[in-house]
Parts: structure tokens; sequence; C-alpha cells
């Protein structure tokens, strides 16, 4: 964005000083604008509860970043993968057995919470796994290649900006209509959205209007979900664990892309070898990215379809204290 390659010595701090004053800005907006919520009675850090969920998503989000730069057959990489799920056995079986967990199973496995959760997960896969490929397929020079849209880095950051702002539009279109439906419906419609923009990638990517065309739906659908699971699983949750829940759709997002970079990573190359080198081999390897993100939208649209229809409305679950907390003695 500030002069594109040829530029990069001398726009990286620029560049990198952004991210760190929005941090800053909203560091003092939450210290001095933001309430601390009341306290409740009896509640008590898990420690131990949160320290087998860390090394848990520690192994696995390790193993999956490994798994991209090293070979498959790579033993630890998968041993750590392993091991980071495998803790989430003894993590399950600490968390029912507490009074007062890191996380309340009890709570995740309600109809309105679970569906939500994996939601993220699948929305992960194209929303953070994704932008790689996109932004590697559009600077790929067709003439060399047989397919790609050859764009300087400069406008490759061009097209993933207006793609970041389509993810702006959609978040800010959500309560509009949800408001005319519900926010359930409008969730559906969102994921169906997001797999519509990636199933039409696969066809319409021969320039640059019809690639951004097909980013700007996915991204509009995927804004609208990244703005509102948050804010659906605190619904869905009751009093005393609505941060961890809406923090959680966060965790499985950031695991679902994790795991979609790895596989991108593996699926992209193999595409080409595959076609024993040809062009059309390229293109396959990136086609397989977009069915994978489609795929994983068409069911996170199914999933929205099995939370209940009066889901997402805090009335009912707010009045009650989380199954996992004793009632206050009187």
């Amino acid at each position: 964005m500030f002069g594109g390659e040829e530029a990069l010595p001398a726009s990286m701090p620029l560049t990198l000083a952004l991210p760190a004053i929005a941090v800053t800005l909203a560091f003092f907006a939450i210290l001095f604008f933001v309430r601390e919520s009341t306290p409740l009675p009896g509640r008590s850090l898990d420690a131990s509860g949160f320290a087998l969920l860390g090394l848990g998503l520690l192994g696995i989000t390790s193993g999956l970043t490994f798994l991209k730069t090293n070979p498959l057959s790579t033993w630890w990489v998968w041993a750590l993968i392993i091991g980071g799920i495998l803790l989430f056995w003894p993590f399950i079986r600490h968390c029912l057995h507490r009074e007062d967990p890191a996380i309340d199973i009890h709570v995740f496995r309600q109809p309105n919470m679970w569906p939500v959760q994996l939601c993220a997960f699948l929305i992960g896969i194209s929303l953070l796994g994704a932008q790689t490929p996109l932004s590697t397929f559009a600077g790929t020079d067709p003439e060399v290649n047989g397919f790609g849209l050859g764009m300087s880095a400069s406008a490759r950051s061009l097209l993933i900006g207006g793609y970041l702002l389509s993810l702006i539009v959609g978040a800010l279109l959500f309560p509009v209509f949800s408001r005319r439906t519900s926010p359930r419906h409008t969730l559906i419609y969102a994921a169906w959205a997001v797999a519509v923009g990636y199933g039409a990638l696969t066809v319409l990517h021969g320039n640059v209007f019809q690639m951004y065309g097909c980013m700007a739906i996915a991204g509009i659908g995927a804004g609208m979900l990244m703005g509102a699971m948050p804010s659906a699983a605190a619904a869905a949750a009751p009093i005393g664990q609505t941060g961890i829940a809406s923090a959680m759709t966060n965790t499985t997002k950031t695991i679902g892309g994790s795991f979609a970079s790895s596989v991108f990573a593996i699926v992209i190359p193999l595409g080409a070898v595959q076609a024993a080198g040809s062009t059309a081999g390229g293109l396959l390897g990136y086609t397989l990215v977009w069915l994978i993100c489609s795929a994983g939208a068409v069911l996170a649209a199914i999933l929205l379809y099995v939370v209940p229809k009066q889901a997402f409305t805090d009335e009912d679950a707010q009045q009650q204290p989380s199954p996992g907390l004793a009632p206050e003695a009187s």
C-alpha cells in the first residue's frame, strides 16, 4: 500500500507501525470507556484448566505451522499435533469434575452453542487460510504459467485491501439484515454467500473484475459471520460464561485457519505434481483450495440450520447461571 515491493525498505516501518497504533488506541479505549463487569460470588480462576487448554492449543497450532515448512514424513510435527489433541481428554475430564471450570463443557454441549463453535472453525478455513493462495494466484504470471492475473505486489495489496473492505461492509450489514429476518437466518445466508463466492472462483478467475467480484461476495458473507459469531455465542451462554464462549469462537476460527493454511500449502504443490508439471496442474491446486473453502461454508450453513430457531436471543440464557456453578446460598 505504501509503494509496493520497490519501496519495501522505506515503507516497512510505517506499515508495521499502523497495527501498533491501532492496538494502543484500543487499549486506552478499553481502559477508560469500558466498565468493569460485576464479579460473581464464588468464582475462581481455573489455572490448571487454562494451562491444559493452552498446552493443547499450542501443540496443535505449532504442529500445523511446522507442517507447512517440513515434509509430511516429519514425525515430530505429527507428534505435536497428536499430543495437543490428546491433551483435550484430561482437560475435558478436569472441567467436568470442577465446580467452576475454565470452560463449562455442559454449556458447549447445548444445541445452540456447539454448532456456532464448529461453524467458526469452518469459516476460519476461508477467512484466515485462503488469503495467501488468493494473493499468490493474483501474482502468478499467466504468460509463463497459463493462469493467474500477473499483478504486481502493490496491485495485489489493493486487491486484498478491497477484500478486507468487503469484510467490513458485511459486518456493518449484519444488524440491518438480522432486524429484517432473524440473526439465525442472516448467518445462514452469510454462510451461503461465502460458499457461492468461493465456488464461483473455480470458474470465474480470468481477470481482476471476475476475481474481485467473487471475493467481494465471499467477503461480505464472511464479514457478517466474523462480526456475529462472538455475539451469537455470548447470547447462547449463561451468566459467567459469555466472555469465554465468545472468545472460543476466535480460538476455533484461528485453529481452522491454521489447519487450512497447512492443508493448502500441501494441496497447491500436489496439484502441480498430479498433472506432471503442466499448467493445468497448478490451476488444479488453486481450484481445490477454493472448493475446500466453499465446502466448509456449505457445512457451516448446514450446521446453522441445526441451531434452534429462537437461538441467539439472550433473554433466556442470561437469566440462568452456568450449569457448573452452584446457586448462591440464601
